[in-house]
Protein backbone atom coordinates (compact mmCIF):
# COMPACT_ATOMS: atom_id res chain seq x y z
CA UNK A 1 0.00 0.00 0.00
CA UNK A 2 2.83 2.44 0.79
CA UNK A 3 4.07 2.16 -2.79
CA UNK A 4 0.60 2.80 -4.17
CA UNK A 5 0.12 5.90 -2.00
CA UNK A 6 3.57 7.21 -2.92
CA UNK A 7 3.04 6.64 -6.63
CA UNK A 8 -0.45 8.11 -6.93
CA UNK A 9 -0.27 10.89 -4.31
CA UNK A 10 3.44 11.56 -3.92
CA UNK A 11 3.26 10.93 -0.18
CA UNK A 12 6.66 9.99 1.27
CA UNK A 13 7.39 8.60 4.73
CA UNK A 14 3.85 7.70 5.66
CA UNK A 15 2.66 5.74 8.67
CA UNK A 16 -0.13 3.20 8.23
CA UNK A 17 -2.65 2.75 11.03
CA UNK A 18 -5.32 0.04 10.84
CA UNK A 19 -8.48 0.71 12.84
CA UNK A 20 -11.31 -1.81 12.64
CA UNK A 21 -11.68 -2.41 8.89
CA UNK A 22 -10.22 0.92 7.75
CA UNK A 23 -6.66 1.84 6.82
CA UNK A 24 -5.58 5.29 8.02
CA UNK A 25 -2.51 7.10 6.74
CA UNK A 26 -0.55 9.71 8.64
CA UNK A 27 1.38 12.12 6.46
CA UNK A 28 2.84 15.47 7.54
CA UNK A 29 0.64 15.67 10.66
CA UNK A 30 -2.51 15.06 8.59
CA UNK A 31 -4.66 11.93 8.71
CA UNK A 32 -6.17 10.27 5.64
CA UNK A 33 -8.24 7.14 5.14
CA UNK A 34 -7.92 4.85 2.11
CA UNK A 35 -11.30 3.31 1.27
CA UNK A 36 -12.39 0.67 -1.20
CA UNK A 37 -15.47 1.74 -3.15
CA UNK A 38 -18.35 -0.48 -4.21
CA UNK A 39 -19.96 1.55 -6.98
CA UNK A 40 -17.97 4.00 -9.11
CA UNK A 41 -20.94 6.00 -10.44
CA UNK A 42 -22.49 6.41 -6.99
CA UNK A 43 -19.13 7.54 -5.62
CA UNK A 44 -18.83 10.15 -8.36
CA UNK A 45 -22.30 11.40 -7.47
CA UNK A 46 -21.51 11.79 -3.79
CA UNK A 47 -18.18 13.44 -4.64
CA UNK A 48 -20.04 15.99 -6.76
CA UNK A 49 -22.52 16.68 -3.95
CA UNK A 50 -20.14 16.85 -0.97
CA UNK A 51 -16.81 18.15 -2.26
CA UNK A 52 -17.58 21.71 -1.13
CA UNK A 53 -19.03 20.70 2.23
CA UNK A 54 -16.35 21.19 4.92
CA UNK A 55 -18.03 18.89 7.46
CA UNK A 56 -17.27 15.84 5.34
CA UNK A 57 -13.89 14.24 4.76
CA UNK A 58 -12.47 15.65 1.53
CA UNK A 59 -11.62 13.55 -1.53
CA UNK A 60 -7.97 13.77 -2.60
CA UNK A 61 -7.20 13.91 -6.32
CA UNK A 62 -4.41 11.60 -7.46
CA UNK A 63 -1.67 12.13 -10.08
CA UNK A 64 -4.07 11.09 -12.86
CA UNK A 65 -6.44 13.90 -11.83
CA UNK A 66 -8.94 11.30 -10.60
CA UNK A 67 -10.47 10.46 -7.24
CA UNK A 68 -10.10 6.74 -8.04
CA UNK A 69 -6.93 4.77 -7.43
CA UNK A 70 -6.51 1.08 -8.34
CA UNK A 71 -5.31 -1.16 -5.53
CA UNK A 72 -5.37 -4.98 -5.36
CA UNK A 73 -7.97 -5.31 -8.14
CA UNK A 74 -10.25 -2.75 -6.50
CA UNK A 75 -10.90 0.94 -6.91
CA UNK A 76 -10.16 3.06 -3.86
CA UNK A 77 -10.41 6.70 -2.84
CA UNK A 78 -8.23 8.69 -0.45
CA UNK A 79 -10.09 10.95 1.97
CA UNK A 80 -8.59 13.63 4.19
CA UNK A 81 -9.93 13.18 7.71
CA UNK A 82 -11.22 16.30 9.44
CA UNK A 83 -10.54 16.75 13.18
CA UNK A 84 -12.99 14.74 15.26
CA UNK A 85 -16.17 16.51 16.26
CA UNK A 86 -19.15 15.45 18.32
CA UNK A 87 -22.12 14.05 16.46
CA UNK A 88 -24.98 16.54 16.69
CA UNK A 89 -28.17 16.54 14.69
CA UNK A 90 -28.65 19.64 12.57
CA UNK A 91 -32.04 20.79 11.39
CA UNK A 92 -30.66 23.09 8.68
CA UNK A 93 -30.00 20.90 5.67
CA UNK A 94 -29.16 21.28 1.99
CA UNK A 95 -32.32 20.68 -0.02
CA UNK A 96 -31.56 18.94 -3.31
CA UNK A 97 -33.25 19.67 -6.64
CA UNK A 98 -35.92 17.23 -7.79
CA UNK A 99 -34.17 14.71 -10.06
CA UNK A 100 -33.22 11.06 -10.19
CA UNK A 101 -30.20 10.21 -8.04
CA UNK A 102 -28.24 6.99 -8.13
CA UNK A 103 -27.93 7.23 -4.34
CA UNK A 104 -31.67 7.67 -3.78
CA UNK A 105 -32.77 5.35 -0.96
CA UNK A 106 -36.17 6.89 -0.29
CA UNK A 107 -38.32 3.89 -1.33
CA UNK A 108 -38.30 2.42 2.15
CA UNK A 109 -41.30 0.16 1.53
CA UNK A 110 -39.61 -1.64 -1.36
CA UNK A 111 -36.16 -1.80 0.28
CA UNK A 112 -37.47 -3.08 3.61
CA UNK A 113 -39.81 -5.61 2.00
CA UNK A 114 -37.00 -7.11 -0.07
CA UNK A 115 -34.72 -7.25 2.96
CA UNK A 116 -37.32 -8.90 5.15
CA UNK A 117 -38.02 -11.52 2.47
CA UNK A 118 -34.28 -12.15 2.20
CA UNK A 119 -33.83 -12.53 5.98
CA UNK A 120 -36.69 -15.02 6.16
CA UNK A 121 -35.29 -16.98 3.22
CA UNK A 122 -31.80 -16.91 4.71
CA UNK A 123 -33.00 -18.23 8.05
CA UNK A 124 -33.99 -21.52 6.44
CA UNK A 125 -30.35 -21.99 5.38
CA UNK A 126 -28.49 -20.87 8.51
CA UNK A 127 -30.87 -22.12 11.22
CA UNK A 128 -28.92 -23.88 13.95
CA UNK A 129 -25.62 -22.12 13.25
CA UNK A 130 -26.30 -19.05 15.41
CA UNK A 131 -28.28 -19.78 18.57
CA UNK A 132 -28.81 -16.15 19.64
CA UNK A 133 -30.02 -15.19 16.16
CA UNK A 134 -32.36 -18.20 16.04
CA UNK A 135 -33.92 -17.13 19.34
CA UNK A 136 -34.26 -13.42 18.52
CA UNK A 137 -34.70 -12.77 14.83
CA UNK A 138 -38.45 -13.37 14.65
CA UNK A 139 -39.05 -10.47 17.05
CA UNK A 140 -37.05 -8.10 14.83
CA UNK A 141 -38.57 -9.37 11.59
CA UNK A 142 -41.92 -8.66 13.25
CA UNK A 143 -40.79 -5.12 14.11
CA UNK A 144 -39.69 -4.65 10.50
CA UNK A 145 -43.09 -5.89 9.27
CA UNK A 146 -44.72 -3.33 11.56
CA UNK A 147 -42.55 -0.60 10.05
CA UNK A 148 -43.41 -1.72 6.51
CA UNK A 149 -47.14 -1.78 7.30
CA UNK A 150 -46.97 1.59 9.05
CA UNK A 151 -45.29 3.27 6.08
CA UNK A 152 -47.50 1.46 3.55
CA UNK A 153 -50.76 2.33 5.29
CA UNK A 154 -49.95 5.93 6.19
CA UNK A 155 -47.60 7.12 3.44
CA UNK A 156 -47.32 4.95 0.35
CA UNK A 157 -50.46 6.06 -1.44
CA UNK A 158 -50.02 9.77 -0.78
CA UNK A 159 -49.10 12.00 -3.70
CA UNK A 160 -47.28 14.65 -1.62
CA UNK A 161 -43.56 14.64 -2.37
CA UNK A 162 -41.11 15.56 0.37
CA UNK A 163 -37.87 17.14 -0.78
CA UNK A 164 -34.73 15.08 -0.33
CA UNK A 165 -31.33 15.83 1.07
CA UNK A 166 -27.94 14.26 1.80
CA UNK A 167 -28.33 11.76 4.63
CA UNK A 168 -26.25 9.09 6.32
CA UNK A 169 -26.72 5.38 5.71
CA UNK A 170 -26.24 5.02 9.45
CA UNK A 171 -25.13 7.36 12.19
CA UNK A 172 -22.12 6.25 14.22
CA UNK A 173 -18.94 7.86 15.47
CA UNK A 174 -16.71 6.17 12.89
CA UNK A 175 -18.60 7.02 9.72
CA UNK A 176 -20.52 10.21 10.41
CA UNK A 177 -18.17 12.52 8.51
CA UNK A 178 -17.23 10.06 5.76
CA UNK A 179 -19.00 10.97 2.49
CA UNK A 180 -18.99 7.29 1.48
CA UNK A 181 -21.55 6.84 4.27
CA UNK A 182 -23.99 9.15 2.46
CA UNK A 183 -27.20 8.51 0.54
CA UNK A 184 -30.00 10.66 -0.82
CA UNK A 185 -33.17 10.41 1.22
CA UNK A 186 -35.83 12.24 3.17
CA UNK A 187 -34.39 14.30 6.04
CA UNK A 188 -36.38 12.13 8.46
CA UNK A 189 -33.90 9.33 7.86
CA UNK A 190 -31.11 11.19 9.64
CA UNK A 191 -33.20 12.17 12.63
CA UNK A 192 -34.45 8.59 13.05
CA UNK A 193 -30.94 7.18 12.81
CA UNK A 194 -29.67 9.84 15.24
CA UNK A 195 -32.42 8.91 17.73
CA UNK A 196 -31.40 5.25 17.42
CA UNK A 197 -27.76 6.23 17.91
CA UNK A 198 -28.40 8.10 21.17
CA UNK A 199 -30.55 5.21 22.40
CA UNK A 200 -27.92 2.57 21.67
CA UNK A 201 -25.24 4.70 23.33
CA UNK A 202 -27.54 5.51 26.28
CA UNK A 203 -27.13 9.22 25.65
CA UNK A 204 -30.86 9.88 25.41
CA UNK A 205 -31.18 9.77 29.20
CA UNK A 206 -29.22 13.02 29.51
CA UNK A 207 -30.66 14.79 26.46
CA UNK A 208 -33.88 16.74 25.93
CA UNK A 209 -35.69 14.40 23.53
CA UNK A 210 -38.60 16.76 23.05
CA UNK A 211 -36.31 19.59 22.00
CA UNK A 212 -34.52 17.31 19.50
CA UNK A 213 -37.73 15.97 17.95
CA UNK A 214 -39.66 19.22 17.79
CA UNK A 215 -36.77 21.42 16.63
CA UNK A 216 -36.93 19.25 13.52
CA UNK A 217 -40.07 21.23 12.62
CA UNK A 218 -41.46 18.63 10.24
CA UNK A 219 -44.89 18.06 8.71
CA UNK A 220 -47.42 15.44 9.77
CA UNK A 221 -46.21 13.29 6.88
CA UNK A 222 -42.61 13.86 7.91
CA UNK A 223 -43.23 12.79 11.51
CA UNK A 224 -45.06 9.72 10.21
CA UNK A 225 -41.97 8.87 8.15
CA UNK A 226 -39.83 9.46 11.22
CA UNK A 227 -41.85 7.13 13.42
CA UNK A 228 -42.00 4.45 10.74
CA UNK A 229 -38.23 4.51 10.45
CA UNK A 230 -37.82 4.30 14.21
CA UNK A 231 -39.92 1.13 14.15
CA UNK A 232 -37.47 -0.47 11.71
CA UNK A 233 -34.68 -2.18 13.75
CA UNK A 234 -31.74 -1.39 11.47
CA UNK A 235 -29.33 -1.67 14.43
CA UNK A 236 -30.20 -5.37 14.85
CA UNK A 237 -30.06 -6.23 11.14
CA UNK A 238 -26.74 -4.41 10.63
CA UNK A 239 -25.12 -6.47 13.37
CA UNK A 240 -26.89 -9.64 12.18
CA UNK A 241 -25.31 -9.27 8.73
CA UNK A 242 -21.87 -8.65 10.21
CA UNK A 243 -22.21 -11.79 12.33
CA UNK A 244 -23.26 -14.17 9.57
CA UNK A 245 -20.42 -12.79 7.41
CA UNK A 246 -17.96 -13.48 10.24
CA UNK A 247 -17.09 -9.85 10.96
CA UNK A 248 -18.50 -9.81 14.50
CA UNK A 249 -19.25 -12.06 17.44
CA UNK A 250 -22.84 -13.19 17.96
CA UNK A 251 -22.64 -12.29 21.65
CA UNK A 252 -22.78 -8.61 20.70
CA UNK A 253 -26.50 -9.12 20.04
CA UNK A 254 -27.17 -9.79 23.72
CA UNK A 255 -26.87 -6.11 24.69
CA UNK A 256 -29.41 -5.15 21.99
CA UNK A 257 -31.85 -7.96 22.80
CA UNK A 258 -31.96 -7.30 26.54
CA UNK A 259 -33.01 -3.70 25.84
CA UNK A 260 -36.11 -4.62 23.79
CA UNK A 261 -38.59 -3.36 26.39
CA UNK A 262 -36.53 -0.22 26.95
CA UNK A 263 -36.66 0.52 23.20
CA UNK A 264 -40.42 -0.01 23.15
CA UNK A 265 -40.75 2.53 25.97
CA UNK A 266 -38.46 4.86 24.02
CA UNK A 267 -40.77 4.59 21.00
CA UNK A 268 -43.80 5.31 23.17
CA UNK A 269 -42.10 8.41 24.56
CA UNK A 270 -41.21 9.74 21.11
CA UNK A 271 -44.74 9.03 19.87
CA UNK A 272 -46.15 11.03 22.81
CA UNK A 273 -43.82 13.94 22.05
CA UNK A 274 -44.83 14.02 18.38
CA UNK A 275 -48.53 13.87 19.25
CA UNK A 276 -48.29 16.98 21.38
CA UNK A 277 -47.77 18.86 18.12
CA UNK A 278 -49.33 16.77 15.35
CA UNK A 279 -51.58 13.73 15.23
CA UNK A 280 -49.94 10.67 13.69
CA UNK A 281 -51.28 7.12 13.66
CA UNK A 282 -50.65 5.01 16.75
CA UNK A 283 -49.15 1.52 16.71
CA UNK A 284 -51.68 -0.56 18.65
CA UNK A 285 -49.27 -2.83 20.53
CA UNK A 286 -47.12 0.03 21.83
Amino acid sequence: MKNTIKYYYNFDNINLIRSNESMYIKYKQEIYVFCRIINKDETLEIYSLTRNMPNFYQFIINKDNSIFTPYQNNLCVLLKVTPKKNITFKTNRVVLPYKNYLLDRSNWYELWTKKNDYFEYQQHHIYGKFKIIDESINYYIGLAENAISYISYNIRNETIQEQKTICHKRIDKNGYFNPLNCVIDYKERDLAEYLKYIFLNKQYLSLNLEKIVISFNSTKRGYTLLFGRLLYPSFYFDLYERIINNYDNENKLIEIIKRNKEYEEYLKNIYSIINKYTDIKKVDWL
